[in-house]
């Protein structure tokens, strides 16, 4: 489980839950500011005791919660 949380626009913690993906920790976030339409609202992600902005449109943007780097491979044929 993944720790969230929503942030108003005045920079203060309104909610904290703990979610298994980041499609139902967006509902969340979503459904708690539904009947608020005044901008600045966002939502952080715990990535590893560091707290990190969530972007709904690429998933996490902490970099420790991006998938690793494909590496190429290297051919040992001569």
């Amino acid at each position: 489980m993944v720790e969230f949380r929503v942030i108003d626009p005045r920079g203060k913690i309104v909610a904290t839950k703990n979610f298994a993906s980041a499609e139902a920790a967006h509902a969340w976030f979503v459904a708690s500011v539904r009947d608020n339409s005044e901008l600045g609202w966002r939502m952080e992600v715990n990535d590893e005791g560091q707290w990190a902005f969530f972007d709904d449109t690429a998933g996490f943007t902490a970099p420790g919660s991006r998938p690793p780097p494909r590496r190429r491979r290297i051919s040992s044929r001569t």
